[in-house]
């Protein structure tokens, strides 16, 4: 991978906290793709603006779960959500919200992402 790629990678880890495989695979095959991408995720959601980083990671936990994203998705937002200061209650309440409108198996699987990642984190679930 060349300088300027790896350059861009790290920029992402940074401003976003993790890096996925399909930004991975954008950095190699399509990077004029990933740089306007990466515009678009900047102003509308990494950038500060009105909303806090806390709270935007809050709505990502609910609309990931909403859409029935991937636990490990779910799981990084759940991740940003408590470094940015949120509480596990609130991000429990979060996924709470999700069940009314969108029925059991999202809301599990949003409470599946918590499980895990609070398990992977210092003092699990608990």
């Amino acid at each position: 991978m060349d300088d300027e790629k790896q350059k861009m990678l790290k920029e992402m880890l940074d401003k976003r906290g993790f890096v996925l495989d399909f930004h991975k695979v954008l950095i190699e095959e399509d990077l004029e793709f990933l740089k306007r991408y990466e515009a678009l995720i900047s102003y509308a959601i990494t950038d500060q603006r009105t909303l806090d980083k806390r709270t935007k990671e809050l709505v990502f936990v609910a609309v990931l779960t909403a859409l029935q994203a991937g636990k490990d998705h779910i799981g990084a937002h759940i991740r940003l959500a408590m470094e940015n200061g949120a509480t596990k209650q609130e991000i429990l309440e979060v996924l709470e919200l999700i069940y009314p409108p969108c029925g059991t198996l999202r809301f599990m699987n949003g409470v599946e992402a918590y499980i895990e990642t609070l398990s992977n984190a210092k003092g699990g679930p608990a």
